[in-house]
């Protein structure tokens, strides 16, 4: 540690991730790291009284889309016509409700013509407020019918060549990590199925391959379950989604420690609000309905299998709004069958693990970046507190505080 000064979060109760439980105690900030755990401030040092508040590591969402306008209803229309600026203007305010909601870290699992690395970069150069940010740029996918939907967001590429080429220049524009589509996907056009195969395994090699070479993993979309196993044998890190896994599957992830992101909440974000589910396409709403519940019955089959879970909400998807992050905790606790301590360590330690980020973030502990959170009530009984943040802090900066932003410039 530095010899910056201290300052203390006093008068909360601090979560242990690992033992998910809560215990009095202070926390000493650094700087941008915790310097002690579980201590009290000594009587003259700078404090902030958090007034018995619940305090957690801050979450982390391992698969939202922040470029992608979700007041958006008919998905075939997104940012046509957009003034020049205007996507990445919108991806900033994203990012900045969700860390006002408790985000301090997130994955981007596919931008939109790189605006969000754009956005990544503003935030760690201290010049716009939001999480922490990991970039997969745009998604790897097959020829396809609905690129035109996306057309900001994938790179089309068909064979093992094409698609080290693609892989590569995600990297090349600033990506973290790369994503790949190896099946269909739900929000597509009428012509494409999720449960589908879309990249062989030979292709999705290459692209483990590329990424291996640089340092990094790949995140794969994958629902059909011979789908998610091509990817589990290629070493993808992880699945997003795995809606139609079976047993067999689940366990071969858990043999091979493959991390899945389940992504629960699209169906009630989408259905939360009648009038706007009636103006999403036909096709569209009828296979969110159809997907839902055997969704559901396979997370909880994974989660009973062992399956390594981290929490990710795919905001992006139409009425699923950046902010509204812990929803997915929610779910994951009243419909799936996860205890709150479970979730909760899916949001904060498991997504960190599963992005090789444990040794800074994911936990109340010393010498980790002081990215922490406060809630009113206690979450181990009650999941929706985490609906009301009242405090955030993100490498020892605050940005909220008594359930308002703070000023930032």
């Amino acid at each position: 540690m530095s010899e910056a000064a201290s300052t203390w979060l006093r008068n909360g109760r601090l979560y242990d991730v690992r033992a998910g439980r809560f215990q009095a105690g202070d926390i000493e900030i650094r700087g941008d790291r915790i310097a002690s755990v579980g201590g009290r401030a000594p009587a003259p040092a700078p404090t902030i009284d958090l007034d018995g508040a619940w305090l957690l590591p801050g979450f982390i969402d391992c698969h939202v889309h922040i470029c992608v306008k979700t007041e958006t209803a008919d998905v075939s229309g997104l940012w046509n016509n957009a003034l020049p600026g205007e996507i990445a203007i919108y991806a900033a305010r994203a990012a900045r409700r969700m860390l006002m909601a408790g985000i301090t870290a997130a994955r981007d699992v596919g931008g939109w013509d790189h605006h969000e690395i754009a956005v990544r970069e503003a935030i760690d150069a201290g010049r716009i407020e939001g999480p922490r940010l990991f970039c997969s740029g745009r998604i790897l996918t097959i020829t396809s019918s609905s690129t035109p939907y996306y057309r900001g967001m994938y790179e089309e590429c068909d064979g093992p060549v094409a698609v080290q080429h693609a892989a590569r220049l995600q990297l090349a524009k600033g990506a973290n990590f790369i994503k790949l589509l190896a099946t269909g996907a739900v929000t597509s056009t009428k012509y494409e199925r999720s449960d589908a195969i879309q990249f062989r395994p030979e292709e999705i090699e290459a692209a483990v391959a590329i990424a291996t070479d640089n340092f990094t993993y790949v995140a794969a979309h994958a629902h059909a379950d011979s789908g998610i196993r091509n990817c589990v044998e290629a070493g993808c890190r992880s699945i997003e989604h795995g809606s139609f896994g079976t047993r067999d599957t689940y366990l071969m992830m858990k043999e091979k420690g493959t991390w899945l992101v389940p992504t629960l909440c699209t169906t009630p974000a989408m259905f939360k609000d009648p009038a706007f589910a009636a103006r999403v396409q036909p096709h569209i709403r009828a296979r969110y309905q159809e997907v839902n519940a055997i969704r559901v019955a396979n997370m909880k089959l994974a989660h009973e299998c062992g399956v390594n879970i981290a929490m990710g909400t795919d905001a992006g998807t139409p009425g699923n709004h950046a902010g509204d992050n812990m929803q997915e905790v929610e779910v994951m606790v009243e419909a799936a069958g996860f205890s709150p301590a479970e979730a909760m360590r899916a949001a904060t330690l498991g997504a960190a693990t599963m992005m090789g980020q444990e040794a800074a973030l994911g936990s109340l502990e010393t010498g980790k970046l002081a990215d922490i959170i406060a809630v009113r009530g206690n979450p181990l009984e009650d999941i929706t507190a985490l609906r009301t943040v009242d405090f955030v802090m993100k490498g020892g900066r605050v940005h909220k505080q008594n359930g308002q932003p703070t000023a930032f410039l």
